[in-house]
């Protein structure tokens, strides 16, 4: 009838694509917003941690958030390593935590999908597995403990770096926590 006369189609269709569009603008800048609280809160968490880390004689440093129960592996034993590897700028290079990984932007669909997104198989005392500022930090802790490891560069990717992830000479942050199981 007359209100079918009336409809004007491409009116309609151009009206919903404008208001999709507005939704989507707002909600990446909720989105940005949310990514750049998440970097400045983590860059000033790294700050203070670093701040009362224990330094060891090769440039390593950390600090133990948790004391977990379990004692220290032995070399040739398995553990789970659950991580988050940082830049000093409080970007997100790489974490075996689908939650991590969403609330820093870098949450990879298909990564998950194929249950990526888990703790890291390691063989305790095993050298090369690693770099060797990751590798001296796991072997200072036992099952349970979770702790912040800062890896200057000479002990991590040197004037290499990693491919277009990690830059030449830069020091990288981990955040771990040591399983015994899955």
């Amino acid at each position: 009838g007359e209100a079918a006369k009336k409809f004007d189609a491409v009116k309609v269709f151009s009206d919903y694509f404008k208001v999709e569009s507005e939704k989507q603008k707002k909600q990446a800048a909720i989105d940005a917003a949310a990514l750049k609280k998440s970097v400045t809160d983590k860059i000033a968490f790294f700050a203070e941690q670093k701040a009362a880390s224990t330094k060891l004689p090769s440039g390593l440093q950390y600090t133990i958030l948790k004391k977990g129960t379990g004692k220290k592996p032995i070399a040739g034993s398995q553990i789970f390593v659950s991580y988050a590897g940082f830049l000093e700028n409080g970007t997100l290079f790489d974490t075996s935590s689908a939650e991590i990984a969403n609330a820093f932007g870098k949450l990879d669909p298909q990564r998950a999908s194929q249950n990526g997104y888990s703790p890291l198989p390691f063989q305790c005392g095993s050298k090369g597995a690693a770099i060797p500022g990751f590798e001296e930090g796991l072997s200072l802790l036992n099952i349970g403990d979770k702790a912040i490891l800062f890896i200057p560069s000479n002990l991590g990717y040197g004037e290499n770096g990693a491919g277009d992830v990690i830059p030449p000479n830069a020091n990288i942050i981990f955040e771990v926590e040591i399983l015994e199981k899955l």
